[in-house]
């Protein structure tokens, strides 16, 4: 009986716990897309432009490196816009992921959507995976159709470091 009132009390303190503000992760987001209107047209939004988590700058400054070695890109594209050579950006809504099969968000992330019309009639959703950092909210993973960051840079890296096959001498 003691495990049962203790389980309905739990039950009820979360349920009464005030949900996470997620005003200043939203914010963040909309401050990058400012960045992206700033270069769409002319260049990709620089990655430094991002707000990322000490984890997912070091594994995308890895695999930058490994691409640099290769010389090739590591990505080719704008990661924000989600798209390449895009001239325009319109109708951008940040907030709550409306996307038909939801992503779940790890314990103590944050995932908020952009959703936005490229070239006047190419719409697109990015979800931002966001934690709340000393330093404010940083992101730890941007995800579209298809496309995982941290999955990306992680292959990369992992194809960078399979050794080469040998090629016989004639």
């Amino acid at each position: 009986m003691k495990r049962f009132v203790f389980a309905i009390l739990a039950v009820a303190v979360v349920a009464c716990s005030p949900p996470q503000n997620t005003s200043g992760a939203e914010a963040l987001v909309r401050d990058i897309y400012a960045t992206v209107e700033e270069h769409i047209g002319r260049t990709t939004t620089p990655l430094e432009a991002i707000p990322m988590t000490d984890d997912l700058a070091s594994l995308v400054s890895r695999a930058q490196a490994a691409a640099a070695a290769r010389n090739e890109p590591f990505i080719e594209g704008d990661i924000a816009a989600n798209c390449q050579d895009c001239t325009s950006l319109e109708g951008l809504e940040v907030g709550p992921q409306v996307s038909p099969e939801p992503v779940p968000a790890a314990e103590g992330h944050v995932l908020v959507e952009a959703r936005f019309t490229l070239n006047g009639n190419e719409p697109r959703a990015v979800l931002y995976d966001l934690v709340e950092t000393p330093q404010g909210w940083r992101v730890d993973n941007i995800l579209t159709e298809g496309f995982n960051l941290r999955t990306e840079a992680q292959s990369y890296l992992d194809d960078a470091a399979e050794p080469a096959e040998e090629i016989p001498a004639p």
